[in-house]
């Protein structure tokens, strides 16, 4: 089983992708990289979802190599958020810490919905974007021919993806994560629509979420490599 490191803190998106690469039945073992000691904190400071998901794929990778992980081992770093259009895309690559360094998710929906009510509105339409940026802990290319991929440089191969929906300022739903509950969409694989992200199954959506779109690509490169 080749190793693949997720460059995230996220517990929520670890969950997610073990169900989908169970689900594919690829001979990939996924790990936190904090379940395999201190990881540094990558410092997310650029203005792009592809600068932050490069910068944190290449540090985790360079951390792993200083501790003497195999060079085949596969970095996998994730840069996600919501993007309103009645806010000019914010929060954006902001969107975790959307009311503070410090904010937690309950805190982040209420500034959310806060700037919405500040310009008169109780709904807007928004979408998710998920990057997935992978890498070799060695850095050496990767051969992911006939995926749906796109390199940056010899090292590192992107994965991206968008889910269309609706900030509204009506929650529903209890599962998910982050902005879910205010996420409204259509009908969404078996679920009845309109819904919101929080109010699906956890397979319902995989099956169309940002970043059950972009994990599929990325499984289909995988397939394709190993």
């Amino acid at each position: 089983m080749r190793r693949l490191v997720l460059a995230s803190g996220n517990a929520h998106k670890l969950v997610e992708l073990r169900a989908m690469f169970a689900a594919a039945g690829l001979p990939f073992t996924l790990h936190a990289a904090r379940e395999l000691g201190p990881a540094p904190t990558i410092a997310e400071d650029q203005d792009s979802f592809v600068a932050h998901a490069a910068l944190k794929a290449r540090g985790i990778a360079a951390w792993l190599r200083g501790r003497g992980e195999a060079g085949e081992t596969l970095v996998l770093a994730d840069d996600s958020g919501v993007c309103v259009d009645a806010l000019g895309g914010a929060p954006g690559v902001d969107s975790a810490v959307f009311a503070g360094a410090q904010a937690d998710d309950a805190a982040n929906n209420a500034a959310l919905l806060a700037a919405l009510a500040e310009r008169g509105l109780t709904r807007s339409p928004a979408h998710y974007v998920c990057v997935l940026a992978l890498r070799r802990v060695d850095g050496e290319p990767m051969q992911l021919h006939g995926s749906d991929a796109h390199a940056v440089g010899p090292d590192l191969t992107l994965f991206t993806a968008r889910w269309h929906g609706e900030i509204r300022c009506e929650r529903a739903g209890a599962a998910g994560f982050g902005y879910d509950p205010y996420f409204w969409i259509p009908a969404c694989a078996g679920a009845q629509g309109p819904t919101t992200a929080a109010a699906l199954t956890p397979a319902e959506k995989n099956a169309c979420s940002h970043r059950g779109l972009a994990v599929r690509a990325l499984i289909a490169g995988l397939a394709v490599m190993a």
